[in-house]
């Protein structure tokens, strides 16, 4: 990747809303060359999308809990497109072992975190086990926040 594109990556990160006009003039290329570059950058598939990140905790969905939840391989694909339909799951993982799923999940509430837990996990076939951790502090995001 050219390091044009490594630094026009840069500013989209931080702010997709940038012009063409802005990117170019602090990349130090015209407007028409960062037009070019970014559409290179889209199709290439480098570029997925154009979002906002939203604040989860302004929208009063402040309960952040991650769970490890180990199902029976012939479970896995009903389990995973259930919860990928939920509003509660906000990335959903399959982990190398095939039979782990990490789940990253926003609640308003603990309490409904626990009936999410309870409907999805404790009364399901075929889980075999699961952990979960409740987000303490954020210390370090990656690129883009968390997202809903």
């Amino acid at each position: 990747m050219e390091n044009v594109d490594e630094a026009i990556l840069k500013l989209l990160v931080d702010d997709s809303r940038l012009s063409f006009a802005e990117i170019g003039r602090r990349v130090g290329i015209s407007r028409a060359y960062a037009r070019e570059r970014v559409r290179h950058l889209v199709d290439e598939g480098i570029i997925e999308k154009f979002t906002a990140v939203v604040d989860p905790a302004k929208l009063g969905r402040s309960v952040s809990a991650f769970l490890d939840v180990r199902v029976s391989p012939s479970h896995i694909d009903a389990c995973c497109e259930e919860l990928a339909g939920t509003p509660e799951v906000v990335s959903l993982y399959l982990m190398s072992d095939l039979q782990s799923l990490h789940i990253h999940t926003l609640t308003d509430t603990e309490a409904h975190l626990d009936a999410f837990v309870r409907e999805h996990f404790f009364s399901r076939d075929g889980i075999l086990g699961i952990d979960c951790k409740m987000l303490l502090r954020r210390i370090k995001n990656r690129r883009g926040g968390p997202r809903l």
